[in-house]
């Protein structure tokens, strides 16, 4: 380290992991927070030059000058800057760009990078002394993503609001998940079930029931053979001709990585990757533990699932002491990670203290946080554990020549269970001899039917990802988020569904781009990217491969666009237009699908799919009924002829204003967010966040409250004095006024 006078600079990414830091290495160090990247592509406009070799444009985020400010003013005086942003290639992007604005304002002091794997007092002390410079093949990588995703997603999009309307996006890695969600649904709804007959009997001995099937050669799927099968059989005794038992060895799983985190997280608490994510984050930056801030993971983007000699050590001497030395196996187990490109000295997600245990953290950590810490700690002890024994045993029978089987498994040594908690459940069969012979409880013929596909979960998704080489550890959560978040999928009780905009979007762009959005591009792209951060090859000849054959399919595109916009997005219906006599189309648009004159631009009547008409409304200019609509300023009502007839009304909530003579009716900002205001506005300036309340402050009398919804539940609050009361309390006020 350089020994100039002043405090030694550390820049990390986030305020939760300054603190942390800060905790660690005292006065010395000064320790800030980049909040994220500071510099990126401009949103405005695509910021690639793509004549000038595809060199990107990047500019300081709006809203981080303040923050690139203080790192400059820090560094001029800094004994040495240090850059601790995370150990992957976007943590190496921002380390680049913070590196690249300091050295702007020509200040000399030496930078240097610092990789924190795991954030504890030892290993934070040990990567200050042992500083490295910025990894440009790791930047380079990130730069070829951020550009191929930029060209993909700022080509194709505006392609999308030519067909079908303004605000769609498509990506790189997005798209082709969409693809997966869609090619499943379709299996789903081109599914014929079958309906097949088993024979079974019930049988029961020493108090344990038990059940053996008939299995035929093939699927019976005519009733009357199985029923014939019971019939011949009923009455005679099944005879046990073979009893065939066999041990089986269950291996511990390995430590968990990204995926199988997120996977796991899902399928037992139902949490979303994004929200796995950002729980594993919190433990890995540092959680107050005893009133200090502790890191209590190592870094939580990884594909490796090995583990340090030293970890595997402590793990080791922990089984001994918690479980006995029956549970720890002679030699450590070595996971050695499939991936060629996994680093080094990135680890599987462990804790970083292992004697931490889940239960000593029960009053420290809220229970999200709690749930997640604990799946991570107890398979990562699992994971050094010996393997679970299981005696498999299946035993034939026969009722005259109809064979039957019988099959049972039992647990004979927990191993690597016993630090998971959660047992695999026996399926016991009493002790049976050959020969032997018995009379079912039972006879019966059962119904089966063939399943479906299944839809995929957020983890069945992952996983499937993860197989074809899709996307990497940082990028499974934010592309499920962001397909939610277009209104592509809906997730409905852990499953995924793509809805209607999705499947039109995949419909429009995967036959038109298949060389593009398809699984096997997606991945080896990805080994390119893999390769450019091993400096194999370099990021401009992997951008210009994929440039050249993209450019023609989009130029392919642009010309079929009125053709692929009639066939794909428009419907034509049977209904006329009300205001020119021409028919009536289903067209999509920024709030879904609506009927619009087919003569437009000429002829501009449009309305809402479906009429919702609202009772006791007339128009005031016709009197006929009203509808409610959807507008730039947001929700309204208008005449059932509208625009031909020209009534509308603002839609009122019925609570009177508190400052006029107005109401207070919904709408919407220029940013697209639902507010209310009085209708008098913007004479009147009343307006409200949420939702109003025709019932008077119990604290001071305003006569009117919001109703707010939050994640703890529905509160009411005064817009006058700020009190806030619980959801209870005001609907006992409610009912009263009734």
């Amino acid at each position: 380290m350089n020994k100039k006078d002043g405090k030694f600079l550390l820049v990390v990414e986030s305020p939760a992991k300054a603190k942390t830091l800060q905790g660690y290495l005292g006065t010395k160090f000064k320790v800030i927070a980049s909040k994220g990247h500071i510099k990126d592509l401009p949103k405005t406009k695509m910021g690639i030059d793509i004549k000038n070799d595809f060199e990107p444009t990047y500019i300081v985020i709006k809203g981080k000058e303040q923050i690139v400010r203080e790192i400059r003013r820090e560094a001029q005086h800094a004994a040495e800057v240090l850059i601790g942003s995370d150990p992957d290639r976007e943590g190496e992007a921002i380390a680049f760009h913070i590196m690249d604005e300091i050295k702007k304002k020509n200040i000399k002091t030496d930078i240097k990078r610092v990789l924190f794997y795991e954030i504890t007092k030892d290993s934070v002390k040990a990567a200050i002394k042992n500083p490295t410079d910025i990894n440009v093949h790791l930047v380079d990588a990130q730069k070829a993503r951020r550009i191929l995703d930029r060209i993909v997603g700022y080509t194709v999009s505006p392609l999308l609001w030519k067909v079908v309307r303004r605000g769609l996006s498509a990506g790189r890695v997005q798209t082709v998940a969409l693809r997966l969600l869609c090619e499943r649904e379709e299996k789903i709804k081109a599914f014929k079930q079958e309906i097949f007959y088993q024979a079974k009997a019930d049988f029961e001995k020493d108090n344990i029931r038990f059940q053996a099937v008939y299995e035929p050669p093939k699927r019976i799927y005519d009733r009357k053979v199985v029923d014939e099968i019971v019939k011949k059989i009923h009455g005679k005794r099944f005879v046990i001709e073979d009893i065939i038992s066999k041990n089986r060895l269950q291996s511990s799983p390995p430590p968990y990585k990204t995926s199988s985190l997120q996977q796991d997280a899902s399928r037992i608490f139902g949490f979303s990757p994004k929200k796995t994510m950002q729980i594993a984050q919190m433990l890995y930056e540092g959680v107050t533990i005893n009133g200090q801030n502790t890191g209590l993971i190592t870094y939580m983007r990884t594909d490796s699932i090995r583990l340090s000699d030293k970890a595997v050590k402590s793990i080791r001497k922990l089984i001994v002491d918690k479980f006995g030395k029956d549970f720890l196996p002679e030699k450590p187990k070595i996971r050695k990670d499939k991936s060629s490109n996994v680093q080094g000295a990135h680890e599987a997600i462990r804790p970083t203290e292992i004697n931490i245990a889940p239960s000593n953290l029960k009053n420290q950590l809220n229970p999200d946080l709690l749930k997640i810490y604990s799946l991570i700690y107890n398979r990562t002890v699992a994971s050094q554990m010996k393997s679970a024994r299981f005696t498999d045993t299946n035993i034939k029978l026969k009722a005259g020549d109809i064979p039957f089987i019988a099959k049972g498994s039992r647990m004979v040594f927990e191993g690597f269970y016993k630090a998971l908690g959660t047992l695999p459940q026996d399926n016991l069969l009493p002790d049976l001899k050959k020969d032997e012979k018995l009379v079912p409880i039972k006879l019966q013929v059962v119904e089966k039917k063939t399943d479906p596909p299944a839809r995929y979960t957020d983890a069945t998704l992952i996983k499937t990802l993860e197989q074809k080489g899709i996307g990497r550890p940082s990028t499974y959560a934010p592309t499920i988020s962001t397909l939610i978040e277009r209104k592509y999928v809906e997730r409905k009780k852990r499953t995924l569904f793509p809805t209607e905009l999705g499947i039109l979007v995949n419909n429009i762009i995967v036959p038109n781009f298949p060389a593009i959005f398809n699984a096997k591009f997606t991945a080896r792209m990805e080994e390119e990217l893999d390769k450019i951060e091993q400096g194999i090859i370099k990021w401009k000849d992997v951008i210009s491969d994929f440039y050249k054959p993209f450019e023609k399919t989009v130029k392919s595109f642009e010309k079929r666009i009125p053709d692929i916009k009639k066939h794909s997005v428009v419907e034509q219906t049977d209904e006329k237009c009300p205001v020119c006599g021409a028919p009536l189309v289903v067209k999509w648009g920024r709030f879904g699908k609506f009927l619009a004159c087919s003569r437009y631009p000429e002829c501009k009547y449009t309305r809402p799919l479906e009429i919702k008409i609202v009772e006791g409304e007339k128009c005031p200019v016709c009197g006929k009924p009203m509808m409610i609509r959807e507008g730039k300023g947001g929700r309204f009502l208008a005449c059932i002829d509208y625009p031909k007839c020209p009534g509308t009304k603002p839609l009122s909530t019925g609570v009177k204003c508190p400052n006029c003579d107005g109401e207070i009716v919904e709408r919407k900002s220029k940013k697209g967010q639902i507010f209310y205001a009085c209708s008098n506005y913007p004479e009147c300036k009343f307006t409200l966040s949420n939702k109003p309340v025709n019932v008077k402050c119990p604290s001071c009398g305003f006569p009117l409250l919001e109703e707010v919804h939050s994640r703890r539940g529905v509160y009411y609050r005064c817009p006058s004095c700020k009190k806030t009361f619980k959801r209870e309390e005001i609907e006992k006020l409610i009912k009263g006024k009734k």
